[in-house]
Order: C-alpha cells, then sequence, then structure tokens
C-alpha cells in the first residue's frame, strides 16, 4: 500500500496538477489563435474561447494570452485576409474567360440561327407570337374580366336609378297627401 501523503505532499500535487492544467488549456488557447489565423477566420475573445474550450475567467487570470488575442484581433481588423474570390489564381481566371467566351460566341450563333428562322417566316410570323406571349393573354383576360365587371356595375347603377326615382315619386305623393310644405 501506499503510504499516507502529508499535507504539503497532497498540496504539491494539487499545485501541480492545476498548474498541468492551466498550461493544456494554455495550449489550446494558443492553437485555437493559430487555426483561427490559418483558416483566415475573424478572431475574437469569444471565438477563441469557444474553440479552446475555456472559460472566459480563465483569459481574465492569464492577461498574456488575453493581449495576445487582443493583438491579433486588432491586426485581422487592420488587414483583414483576402476573401476566397481574391485567392482565385490567374490560371482559372483565364480558364473561366475562355469558357464564357465560348459560351457567348455558342449563344450568338443560337441567335442569329433564331433571327434567320423568325426572318425567312415574314411578318405573319409577328402577330401570331404577340397573340401567344403569356403577358398578352393575361391582358386580354383582365380586360375582359373589367368588361365584365363593367357591365355588372351598369345594371346595378341602372337599379339604383329606378330605386331612387321610386323613392322621389313616392316622396312627392305623400308631399301632396299631408299637404306637407318647405319652411
Amino acid at each position: 500500500m501506499t503510504e499516507p501523503q502529508s499535507y504539503e505532499q497532497r498540496v504539491a500535487r494539487l499545485a501541480q496538477s492545476r498548474r498541468r492544467e492551466s498550461d493544456n488549456k494554455r495550449a489550446a488557447v494558443a492553437k485555437a489563435l493559430r487555426d483561427m489565423r490559418r483558416e483566415d477566420r475573424p478572431i475574437t475573445r469569444r471565438a477563441i474561447i469557444s474553440r479552446a474550450g475555456v472559460h472566459r475567467n480563465f483569459l481574465y487570470r492569464h492577461k498574456d494570452l488575453a493581449a495576445q488575442i487582443d493583438d491579433a484581433a486588432a491586426a485581422y481588423r487592420s488587414h483583414p485576409p483576402r476573401r476566397q474570390a481574391d485567392r482565385i489564381s490567374n490560371d482559372s481566371l483565364l480558364a473561366e474567360l475562355a469558357t464564357v467566351r465560348q459560351r457567348n460566341r455558342e449563344l450568338h450563333q443560337r441567335i442569329q440561327t433564331l433571327e434567320r428562322r423568325l426572318g425567312a417566316q415574314g411578318s405573319t410570323l409577328g402577330p401570331e407570337l404577340l397573340d401567344q406571349h403569356p403577358l398578352v393573354v393575361e391582358l386580354r383576360q383582365r380586360l375582359a374580366q373589367a368588361e365584365i365587371q363593367n357591365q355588372e356595375n351598369g345594371r346595378l347603377m341602372d337599379a339604383l336609378l329606378e330605386d331612387v326615382e321610386v323613392l322621389r315619386e313616392t316622396n312627392r305623393s305623400l308631399v301632396r297627401q299631408y299637404g306637407l310644405t318647405e319652411p
């Protein structure tokens, strides 16, 4: 069996354990800071704390680590990393440009072919295409609905005018019957 440890030995073991834990956390913070720089991610205390898996009080107790993080954050803000789009190589840009130019030529040829076909069919094709255009069809439907609504409104107006005329005639007959005159 092991011999019982003295108070001083237990305290020394606890202190050694704390130092080891603190060293591990410091290493985790340093690694998180390196990784964030390498990945060109925004550097903040919160991001480092989250990635390193430490509590924010750890940074308050270790001012040198907090200062390193603040310095790295200031450097990131003053010289933000290039965006992913800025990292594209010149060769890949030239390849993409060539692809786009080829696509442009193909589309231009397709347009010319369609224009020739359209011109060969003469001027009678224009009105037929116009009649089939979705916008024209929709507008014609809306116009037909508006005409129907206009007719319904006209009938309603005629009915209301008849009702007004009946009420006027009733009013006149009541005035004659009871001899009411204007004041």
